[in-house]
């Protein structure tokens, strides 16, 4: 159990480290460009975590990502809403995060 929870830190941490340069990048290029046109959406993620703490861990990584924050917690902890720079395909951008971040942070929910 206590090897699985350290597995799923050094994994988080990595995932996070890569979308924070990748996500860099990707607002540098945006904003660097004026012809790049971007869709900017507000995106209810739907959280499958229960724990407050876990709950408020996913909101703090979606709001560390460049070109991401997250503006309000449903008051049943049941969505994220938030707001993305670019989501041309809102249902991709909140499968994105759950992806990346709440699957690891579920793991240490266990």
């Amino acid at each position: 159990m206590i090897a699985r929870r350290v597995r799923a830190v050094a994994i988080l941490a990595a995932v996070f480290l890569w979308d924070v340069v990748a996500s860099s990048l990707s607002v540098a290029r945006i904003v660097l460009s004026p012809s790049i046109r971007t869709t900017p959406a507000i995106v209810a993620v739907p959280i499958a975590v229960r724990k407050p703490w876990a709950v408020a861990m996913f909101a703090y990584f979606t709001s560390l990502t460049p070109g991401s924050t997250c503006l309000h917690v449903s008051r049943d902890r049941r969505f994220l809403y938030l707001h993305v720079l670019d989501a041309s395909d809102p249902h991709q951008s909140a499968m994105r995060f759950k992806r990346l971040y709440e699957r690891w942070i579920a793991e240490l929910e266990t």
